[in-house]
């Protein structure tokens, strides 16, 4: 069954999370991160979030926002991932983001036969409404 194409521009509510030195602590340790720019308080203009930070703005709601499309999210893989930086993060930011099917195709692998891709967007803005990131996933299912 192929994922139907009108699924594309359905988003999530609009989310805001405040991004706090321990959380981004936290992150820098789960994913074996050393770099004083994440840890020490004391580096010049303080401590900003590793790049994947912002991973920890969208835990769970993808699969959410799957499920209130009719997708069953346990069945798609992920494909890719880009993650397009107009600053980094920093403690004390207070973000706003929403995620949203940008793409729905169908594609034939030569080895695993036909699937669908299914591309989402978060778009992460600061309180100016001010682009931060823009990180696209791709996923795929196999028919």
């Amino acid at each position: 069954m192929s994922v139907d194409r009108s699924i594309i521009g359905k988003s999530s509510p609009e989310f805001t999370l405040t991004v706090e030195a321990g959380k981004i602590k936290e992150f820098a340790a789960a994913i074996g991160e050393d770099n004083s720019a994440f840890w020490d308080d004391d580096v010049p203009g303080g401590i900003v979030a590793p790049p994947t930070f912002s991973h920890v703005l969208r835990s769970g709601k993808m699969a959410l926002l799957m499920r209130d499309c009719g997708l069953d999210a346990t069945r798609f893989l992920h494909g890719e991932h880009e993650i397009e930086y107009e600053r980094p993060l920093k403690p004390g930011d207070v973000l706003k983001y929403r995620i949203a099917i940008v793409d729905v195709r169908q594609a034939t692998g030569k080895r695993s036969g036909p699937m669908d891709i299914v591309v989402m967007e978060t778009r992460v803005t600061d309180l100016d409404l001010k682009l931060v990131q823009t990180i696209r996933q791709t996923f795929v299912h196999k028919h």
